[in-house]
């Protein structure tokens, strides 16, 4: 049985292991009903940083040709992440001071655009707050308990997936939707389910997906490190999801 971390795709018939499938060089291209609506939060400075960081994941083999490097394009990642974490202390200065950058501030953009498309994990919640409706500014102490994944992690995953149009996918552990997002790009949204025990990261993550055009199934449960009885619906026999 193999395990994937994070995310589990399958198609709606039995299909070979997605591990053991080779990633299509000359891939079908997603279904234009599947693109992201265009938004005024979209700007051509973000599709340009997005192009950039496209292209360090490819020179890095992080990336190749296929839907996964096409809705890395196309998916603005400051509509997924409006706001974030930067630490603005030492790493053993302590407490640590953090600083929660807004896209709407426009003191905040730059670094905000240029943290989002780092490639680096971001950092969206401190402590366990609530993530919508924030005021931006300073925090000290405590610490990150939901982020992003490094782009090379999550770029290497969801192609070892092999995603396809029609797919089922199982994301657990939302984070910032990144991975859901992709998912609902390539398969389409009415197949993806995203499962998290942090009721704040599921409904910012509906709420942004959403502002996406997607509307994919966002889920909260304490169980979510062990997805078990109506959630496997999503697993063909015989497949599983790691769910680090």
């Amino acid at each position: 049985m193999n395990k994937v971390p994070n995310s589990t795709a399958t198609s709606a018939a039995a299909s070979p292991d997605p591990l053991d499938c080779t990633v299509l060089t000359d891939p079908t291209p997603p279904d234009p009903r599947l693109l992201p609506p265009q938004s005024a939060a979209d700007t051509s400075e973000a599709a340009a940083a997005r192009a950039a960081m496209v292209a360090r994941l490819e020179e890095g083999g992080d990336l190749g040709p296929g839907p996964v490097r096409e809705a890395l394009l196309a998916l603005p990642r400051q509509i997924l992440m409006p706001q974030a974490y930067v630490r603005r202390s030492g790493p053993e200065e302590m407490p640590p001071c953090w600083d929660l950058l807004d896209f709407a501030c426009p003191v905040d953009r730059a670094e905000l655009m240029e943290r989002l498309h780092s490639g680096d994990s971001v950092a969206i919640q401190h402590d366990g707050e609530p993530i919508l409706g924030r005021v931006p500014g300073p925090r000290r102490g405590g610490v990150m308990t939901a982020m992003s994944s490094t782009m090379s992690l999550t770029a290497g995953l969801q192609q070892q997936l092999d995603l396809r149009p029609g797919q089922r996918v199982l994301d657990v552990g939302t984070g910032a939707g990144v991975t859901a997002s992709v998912a609902c790009f390539v398969c389409g949204d009415a197949g993806v389910v995203t499962l998290d025990i942090d009721p704040h990261v599921t409904a910012a993550a509906r709420e942004r997906l959403s502002a996406l055009g997607y509307r994919p199934t966002t889920l909260t449960s304490q169980r979510a490190a062990s997805p078990s009885g109506a959630l496997t619906w999503q697993l063909s026999p015989g497949e599983t999801g790691d769910t680090r």
